[in-house]
C-alpha cells in the first residue's frame, strides 16, 4: 500500500520535471549572418528569411526558419569557441610568410542572445595557421550545413557565374 501511494505521488512529479522539446519551445537567440564572397548570402532569424546570392542573376529571398534545435546547435558552438569574446573585427595576424586567398569570403555576424548583443566582421583572406580562425570556420561550416540541409534551401535556384 505504501509503495502504491509513493508511486502515485512520485510519477506525476517525475513527469512534470522531465524536459522535452516541443514545437512551441523558444530560445532567446537571433542571428543575422552574411557570408560569401560579397557577403550576399544572408540568414536572418529575426525576419525568418534567407537571401541567396545568385551572382550574375542577382539574389533571391525566401521565408526561412531555423528550428529551436538548429539555434541551440549554433549557440552551443558559439559558446564552445568563446565566440562572444572575439573582437568585433576579426583579423588573422600574419607572420613572416602570408598565404592569401582571392576571391575570399566575408562574414558578418549580428547575434542577440538574452540581453547580450555581439557583432563580428571578418574578411577570411589570410590562410596562415590561426586557432581562432579555425574555430570560427568550424562555426561557419556548421551554420552553412544547417542552412543547406533546410528543405527551403533546396528549392532555391542555383547561382550562375562566379567571382574573380
Amino acid at each position: 500500500m505504501k509503495v502504491k501511494i509513493l508511486f502515485i505521488i512520485l510519477v506525476p512529479i517525475f513527469i512534470s520535471c522531465s524536459h522535452s522539446t516541443t514545437p512551441s519551445e523558444t530560445i532567446d537567440f537571433n542571428l543575422v549572418f552574411n557570408y560569401g564572397v560579397t557577403g550576399g548570402n544572408i540568414l536572418n532569424t529575426l525576419k525568418n528569411t534567407y537571401t541567396k546570392d545568385l551572382i550574375c542573376a542577382g539574389d533571391t529571398t525566401v521565408s526561412f526558419t531555423l528550428s529551436v534545435n538548429d539555434k541551440k546547435q549554433i549557440l552551443g558552438k558559439m559558446n564552445g569557441i568563446n565566440f562572444f569574446a572575439y573582437p568585433d573585427t576579426f583579423i588573422v595576424h600574419t607572420g613572416d610568410t602570408v598565404s592569401v586567398v582571392t576571391p575570399c569570403s566575408t562574414y558578418n555576424f549580428i547575434v542577440s542572445y538574452n540581453s547580450l548583443n555581439k557583432r563580428l566582421y571578418w574578411v577570411d583572406e589570410i590562410m596562415n595557421p590561426d586557432t581562432q580562425a579555425t574555430k570560427l570556420r568550424e562555426l561557419i561550416n556548421l551554420i552553412e550545413t544547417i542552412i543547406q540541409s533546410n528543405p527551403e534551401y533546396s528549392k532555391l535556384p542555383p547561382a550562375s557565374g562566379g567571382y574573380q
